[in-house]
């Protein structure tokens, strides 16, 4: 299979908020890029393949903890979870997202 991502992705263990229309649901990104993550889950729990949804993650920045709400889109639905990509990203979190992946 060819790998289709343009950036370079790094295993994590990261607790989410995946926030779908009126629904919350807790969940665990098990590796993120630039572009987007893998958020584990199991697919009754999850929104349909193409559905836009925000991702919200807590992330280490500088010493300093902020929490970012990132747009994101389903892209791609497994039996563990599914795989989103980001939409427009703030500039403070694209920085922290830089900072986490290729410090990783």
């Amino acid at each position: 299979m060819n790998e289709r991502r343009d950036s370079q992705r790094v295993p994590v263990i990261l607790d989410a908020v995946l926030n779908y229309q009126a629904q919350v649901t807790m969940c665990t990104v098990r590796d993120i890029s630039l572009n987007g993550a893998f958020i584990e889950g199991t697919p009754s729990d999850l929104p349909y393949f193409n559905a836009s949804i925000e991702l919200g993650l807590t992330l280490n920045a500088g010493g300093e903890t902020k929490q970012h709400r990132i747009p994101a889109k389903i892209r791609r639905i497994t039996d563990k979870g599914a795989g989103v990509s980001f939409g427009d990203v703030e500039m403070d979190a694209y920085f922290t997202l830089v900072n986490l992946v290729y410090n990783a």
